[in-house]
């Protein structure tokens, strides 16, 4: 068997049990929050199996196919990946415990992540592509079914116990499949389907930040309209229908009542201000390890909603900007070039958005082991691949 035929078996293999694993986390999200329960059962096998599934496929290609992506992509992915191994060894993570290594400061996060080697090839990132449009599928599916049997719930705790999951995997799917779509007469459907299916699940989850998402989704697909009067008709219609549903389904109505009353809420900054001042810019520097921790009142914090500050509070400044050059320096430096496709201009915008999403703009976005992370560093190793290939001309 070819190398390139065993990483692709691998990779479609890993997504597709991670595809499925949505179901579960979702469930399991169910159960934690209304029994307590967050113990996995026999899916904890779909998720190990994946993960070895996908790391597997990515350091296979990278070990085996050679100078494909610029020395600088090497090196940038090669020091991260090291100094956060150390920094969780040098910290007290426990290298035996899989637990600790698939902690979000944990280092098997990073091994993942090497998926940005995989998307060089032409057939495997066509697979890639149509594999998203099955898991739009997928995912609205899901979601429809606990529409039906669930509803939308009487308050913001009860939706997203039952739509979290989806919402979130959905908006790091949908306004790709939504771009990269356009001018696809047979599959036009599926564009507006994701789409819509996509500020559903945001309004019945109440997000403002996934809202915000779909609109920046809608204004760079309109400036990339030539005929812009039938784009705004469309449009018209579009929210029209959507105005419908809202008031006349009372789950989705109840829905919106509940955004607008979030909306003049602020959940953030002071999350942010009790870590600022409890932060120490010395540490920040080498990172404070796999146990860094803040205090809320007599409760220990652990966790972050800026994944940039949270990577460089436990992680360090090597790491953070490392992955800052592979995820925001590269994509920006080709989404202002003149000369890239469509495709690749929709695929950088949809890691400046990742950027901002982790910043703080799209809640619950984190670096894991989640399908959207796959997703987002497929998605990414094809813009660096794209910059490889700009950079060797």
């Amino acid at each position: 068997m070819k190398i390139e035929t065993l990483v692709t078996r691998l990779l479609f293999a890993g997504l597709a049990l991670s595809l499925v694993f949505i179901y579960f986390s979702q469930e399991r999200l169910f159960s934690f929050m209304t029994k307590g329960d967050n113990a996995l059962g026999f899916e904890r096998y779909f998720r190990i199996a994946s993960t070895i599934l996908v790391i597997a496929a990515a350091f296979i290609t990278l070990f085996f196919v050679k100078k494909k992506y610029a020395f600088s992509i090497y090196f940038a992915y090669g020091i991260l990946l090291v100094y956060l191994i150390l920094n969780f060894l040098i910290s007290g993570g426990d290298i035996l415990n899989p637990t600790d290594i698939m902690n979000t400061k944990g280092f098997g996060v990073w091994l993942c992540f090497g998926l940005i080697f995989v998307s060089y090839d032409e057939y495997r990132y066509t697979l890639f592509k149509r594999f998203l449009f099955m898991a739009i599928i997928v995912i609205a599916l899901l979601s429809c079914y606990n529409f039906f049997e669930f509803g939308a719930g009487l308050y913001r705790g009860q939706a997203l116990s039952k739509y979290r999951v989806y919402a979130v995997n959905y908006v790091w799917v949908a306004p790709y499949v939504f771009l990269i779509l356009k001018g696809n007469k047979k599959l036009a459907w599926l564009r507006i389907f994701a789409l819509f299916m996509g500020l559903i699940l945001a309004l019945i989850t109440q997000t403002r930040s996934f809202i915000l998402i779909y609109f920046m989704v809608l204004i760079f697909d309109y400036f990339h309209t030539k005929k812009k009067t039938p784009y705004l008709v469309a449009f018209s219609v579009f929210m029209v229908l959507a105005v419908y549903f809202i008031t006349n389904m009372d789950i989705i109505s109840r829905s919106l009542d509940l955004l607008i009353n979030r909306g003049v809420n602020d959940t953030r900054t002071g999350q942010l201000s009790l870590f600022f001042n409890q932060l120490n810019i010395i540490e920040i520097i080498p990172g404070k390890g796999f146990f860094a921790s803040y205090k809320f009142g007599n409760t220990e914090l652990y966790f972050l909603d800026n994944q940039w500050l949270y990577l460089l509070w436990w992680g360090g400044l090597i790491p953070v900007t490392a992955y800052f050059y592979l995820t925001a320096i590269i994509p920006f430096k080709m989404f202002i070039t003149s000369n890239i496709s469509y495709e690749t201009r929709v695929e950088c915008f949809i890691m400046l958005l990742w950027v901002l999403g982790l910043a703080g703009l799209a809640i619950y976005t984190t670096m894991n082991f989640d399908f959207f992370f796959l997703v987002i560093s497929i998605i990414q190793g094809r813009v660096l691949y794209k910059y490889s290939l700009l950079k060797n001309d």
